[in-house]
This record gives C-alpha cells, structure tokens and sequence, in this order.
C-alpha cells in the first residue's frame, strides 16, 4: 500500500510538477506548437480508491488534437514513468495510444520538444509503447522534489503558481508570432485577394475583440482597428491602414 503524503508535500509536489510542466510548455510555445494549458497534481487517489502518483500535463487546441490524436492528444507526465504522447478518439481509454520517448523521468525540455517533432513527422514509429518505470510508486517524494527543482521560475515571487507562469509565456509567445507575422518579409510582398462575407469579416472582428478582453494587446486593437478601417474599401485602404505594422516595426527597432 503506497504511503500517504502530507497535504503540503502533495501540494509542493504538484506546484513543482507543473512548473516543470511549464518549462516545457515554453520550449514547445518557442517552436510555434499550439499549446493552450498545464495542469500538475500531487499525490491523490481517485474515486475507486486507486492510488496516483504526482502527475503534469501539457494540452493543445482542439485542431491540433483532431489532426494528431483523433479528437484527443496531449503530453502527460506521470512521475513514475515520465512523459508520454497520448492519443484516443471515441471510446479508447485515457492514455490509450501512448508513446513513452525513453528519456529518462525528468527529460530537459528540449528532449521532451524533440520527440513531439518526432511523433508529429511519424507517430507511428516515434517512442515506444512500452511504458518505462524509472522509480517506485509514492516513494522517494524528497529526492523527486530535488530533482524538480532546476524548474522553478527564476522570479519565484513574480510567477509563484505555474498557472500565471503558463499565463505570462503564453502572452509573449503569441504577441511575437504576431509582431513577426507582421514585420516578416511577405509584408512588403503584393495584398492576397481573400474574399470574405460581411459576416465573416464581423464574425473576425469579434473573435479579436474577445481576444481583446481576454489579453489587451496594443497590436490587437491597432490590427483590430486596421482591419475594420479597411473593410469596404478599395486595395489601397491597406497602405493607409497600417497602424499595428508600424508598432510591431517599432518594437523591433527597440530592442
């Protein structure tokens, strides 16, 4: 029978779990993948008594997830096993599919972001089915806690829990794949003619200004703003309408 854990330690152990979690996250946001969320948990046992070791996961969009896993796919740490890319659409089990990368239980982020390129270029043939065992069942919390310890936030007051972490990273890796969609080469390059309705365009906008309230952004108003300006126009309402080129370029100049 797995020892019980003190609430403290199943909470430092979770909060731990997913700033490791978070560091990884933040690699694969580095490489453009959709990442959407984490999550960790210490210790528990779930509603048929059945024990479960400190945990972490990583979560996608749901196109991501339709495309790769059938309507269901994500990265999931346990810290018994390590990292696993699972898939399962309809009725499959939760981790049915899975595939274990072999890199030891606490990989570095980098490793962990190898093996995603690896599954999405052949799933089939990348990691193994076979689920590793790198350490016992509800022991050795204090070493674990050790180990995870390299992945704390360099500004532990700032970013105490892993979520406002997750929160921070994924703000700035959208705002620079904004910033350099907008200051990129193909901005100088001829309009794309993309016809669209009225409701297409307004549904557009709207989806912006969600976006808006969700994470104020000058270059969502100001590409918000651009876009409404221009719709109606002729082609060359694109020239004058460029107020969120102009400050991405000017937060390119500044750094």
């Amino acid at each position: 029978m797995a020892p019980q854990t003190s609430p403290q330690m199943s909470a430092e152990l979770a909060r731990r779990a997913g700033h490791y979690a978070a560091a990884v996250a933040e690699r694969l946001l580095e490489a453009g993948l959709p990442v959407t969320g984490i999550h960790s948990c210490g210790p528990w046992r779930d509603t048929d008594g059945q024990y479960l070791d400190v945990e972490a996961g990583i979560s996608f969009t749901q196109t991501f997830q339709d495309q790769y896993g059938g309507g269901d796919c994500g990265l999931h740490w346990a810290g018994t096993s390590g990292w696993c890319l699972y898939t399962a659409g309809g009725e499959d089990q939760y981790l049915s599919g899975a595939r274990w990368p072999e890199a030891e239980l606490l990989p570095q982020p980098r490793l962990v972001l190898a093996f995603v390129n690896a599954f999405l270029l052949d799933g089939a043939t990348a990691g193994s089915t076979d689920q590793p065992s790198y350490r016992r069942e509800g022991r050795h919390f204090p070493t674990l806690l050790d180990n995870l310890a390299p992945h704390l936030p360099a500004q532990p007051r700032l970013f105490e829990e892993p979520q406002l972490r997750f929160a921070d990273l994924h703000k700035r890796a959208y705002d620079n794949r904004v910033r350099q969609a907008l200051t990129s080469s193909t901005s100088d390059s001829p309009l794309t003619h993309l016809h669209l309705h009225q409701g297409e365009l307004t549904a557009l906008l709207h989806l912006l200004e969600y976006a808006e309230t969700n994470n104020p952004s000058p270059l969502n108003r100001l590409l918000t703003a651009d876009l409404a300006a221009r719709a109606g126009r002729p082609p060359e309402a694109a020239e004058k309408h460029q107020a969120a080129l102009r400050e991405a370029n000017r937060h390119r100049q500044d750094r």
